[in-house]
């Protein structure tokens, strides 16, 4: 329903969410099954490291059917298996109440986003386009007062956000954690809400000392400006333009002369599969035949080979929805229509979603950040192509959430490399290709506005964390609580700074009020502590004669050691089988000027 404008749709989702979170807990919940898994775990901990166990049929249980039991008895024990017949029912009537809650914040959100005519992907270019002070703050306005109830058009979220907290509050009590994020944590590889704090912690102060100093900058540039009126003072809604002015100036990157040379199907085909090629071997072939059958006009779908031959093995089906359609969720995502497995043989069905818009006539040009869109999404794509999991359940982006992010942010990094940008990055009419001198404005750019980005970045993360460790006595009763629960909760996490408002908030955060990273936003940091690291063995370890490890060996030992396995192995196990170590913050404090 994310990808498609079908009210029938979205209604029939909101009706089954009850039954779907009933069907869970009837798994979950089950006791004679935890106990068959239970007993299968009992024997692989009686047997010595480093030895098989075998079950009752004398069947060997190898390392990843172990591994798969072992996350299957505690998956029950997270769920509530071991409850009392009274904390069973109040489970299943809370995770039916959550489900239903999710599903009507989405609506709301959707509903609240196409009404305002912004999203948070829109707004920031809007901004730095617009030269009337006033015009950019009824923008602003607009977009940060989503969900709060103050246009009845927009609706109001507020609701949800407090039921929301505070069943996912009653839930952790039930299940013996202090709070939502800990229960989270658990299944993850923090594995603790103080490792969470910990990194988020570390990373506040530079940031928020790297966007204070830039903010000087602008707010001077902007009493410099003519257009600038008396009494008009910097704030967050000039931040984009003079952002783009001083990128503009100190580099030279224009995104009017830039898009001419990034057109869509180009950064597609010659850009993302072409990387996907040099790095892995494997090809794309169109299927005009299938695509007939997608459900909007203008989707693409390819066969993916894993070879140049012909006859080469089919890995799987790609499918490409790049362009914005009126009742398509914002943003962009992948997902995986058909899960592969080496158990049964069935071949993945992956899908990336984009909102490029598409023009009346003429090609889709894109901006640099729709660029690195593509290249990310498509990382995400490959962790599910490539997965020779046994079991489903831990196929491909079957992952913890602070992992999955790794393989997407890694394939970001193919975008700028010298080879691959002289494969797509050519002009839509010459056919010429990017000038020299903008590709190394591109690459200049470097922490060029990482304070703003890491700053807002972390005010998400840190305004999700607070709401999700609440205990239920602490989650505020009432809407009029929202707004100032966050300005508090902002302040004491230290990314109060007007300037810079969080990515998200409360009101429109779908990712944490309607997706799947409730206490998990934090994810997109942890995961980059791995990509950062990771790019440096590319660059390093990976590379041949100075190709920065744009080659097949450093490629097929990524996909061998942590893109195929899923999660069959512990992801750091993999990490370091494909490194040789343990990932290591510096890369990415550097990455993001804040060493």
């Amino acid at each position: 329903t994310s990808a498609t404008d079908c009210p029938d749709l979205d209604e029939l989702e909101e009706a089954l969410a009850p039954e779907l979170a009933a069907h869970s807990d009837a798994y979950h919940l089950d006791s004679r099954l935890y106990h068959r898994f239970k007993v299968l775990d009992d024997l692989v901990a009686a047997v010595p490291e480093g030895r098989d166990a075998c079950d009752a049929d004398g069947t060997v249980i190898d390392a990843e059917a172990a591994r798969l039991i072992r996350l299957t008895v505690e998956e029950f024990e997270r769920n509530g298996v071991g409850l009392d017949e009274a904390d069973t029912h109040a489970l299943k009537e809370i995770n039916a109440r959550v489900n239903a809650l999710k599903m009507r914040f989405s609506v709301l959100a959707t509903e609240a986003m196409h009404a305002a005519g912004v999203t948070n992907v829109t707004v920031p270019p809007a901004l730095a386009a617009t030269r009337p002070h006033g015009t950019r703050l009824a923008l602003l306005e607009t977009s940060m007062s989503r969900g709060l109830g103050k246009q009845g058009a927009f609706g109001d979220t507020r609701g949800i956000v407090l039921e929301l907290a505070l069943l996912r509050a009653e839930r952790a009590a039930l299940l013996g954690f202090p709070h939502h994020a800990a229960l989270v944590a658990a299944e993850s590889a923090a594995r603790t809400t103080e490792a969470v704090s910990e990194l988020l912690g570390r990373l506040t102060p530079p940031a928020m000392a790297n966007a204070r100093a830039d903010a000087q900058v602008y707010a001077a540039r902007m009493d410099l400006d003519p257009q600038t009126q008396a009494g008009e003072a910097f704030g967050p809604a000039d931040w984009p333009l003079y952002e783009a002015a001083e990128r503009k100036e100190r580099f030279g990157v224009d995104d009017e002369v830039l898009a001419p040379y990034l057109e869509l199907w180009s950064v597609v085909t010659k850009g993302v599969f072409y990387a996907a090629n040099r790095l892995y071997g494997i090809t794309f072939h169109e299927r005009e035949d299938l695509a007939e059958h997608m459900y909007a006009p203008g989707v693409k779908v390819w066969e993916v080979r894993d070879g140049e031959d012909s006859q080469a093995p089919v890995l799987g089906l790609f499918i490409g929805d790049y362009y914005a359609r009126a009742g398509k969720s914002g943003g962009a995502w992948m997902d995986s229509l058909v899960t592969g497995s080496a158990l049964t043989g069935r071949k993945p069905v992956v899908i990336n979603c984009c909102n490029i818009e598409q023009p009346a006539s003429g090609p889709a040009l894109l901006t640099w950040d729709e660029v690195i869109t593509c290249f990310h999404e498509f990382g995400h794509a490959l962790h599910a192509l490539f997965s020779q999991a046994r079991y489903p359940s831990a196929s491909g982006t079957a992952v913890p959430r602070d992992v999955v992010e790794f393989p997407s942010q890694v394939n970001e990094k193919w975008a700028l490399h010298p080879e691959v940008l002289a494969s797509y990055a050519r002009h839509v009419d010459t056919g010429e290709p990017l000038p020299p001198e903008l590709a190394e404005q591109l690459r200049g750019q470097g922490t060029f506005g990482q304070g703003y980005a890491t700053t807002e970045y972390l005010g998400a993360a840190l305004l999700d964390q607070a709401w999700h460790t609440l205990a239920p006595g602490e989650v505020p009763r009432d809407v009029a609580e929202v707004e100032d629960f966050e300005h508090r909760a902002l302040a004491q996490a230290g990314v109060d700074d007007a300037l810079v408002p969080p990515r998200y908030r409360t009101t429109y955060f779908s990712h944490v009020f309607a997706g799947g990273y409730s206490a998990a936003y934090y994810a997109y940091i942890w995961s980059e502590v791995m990509d950062a690291d990771a790019i440096e063995w590319f660059t390093t370890d990976g590379a041949i004669n100075g190709d920065l490890g744009l080659n097949r060996r450093a490629g097929e030992i990524f996909r061998r050691e942590f893109l195929s396995r899923g999660d069959s192995r512990e992801p750091l196990a993999s990490y370091r089988a494909f490194t040789g170590r343990d990932p290591g913050i510096l890369p990415l404090l550097q990455r993001r000027g804040l060493a």
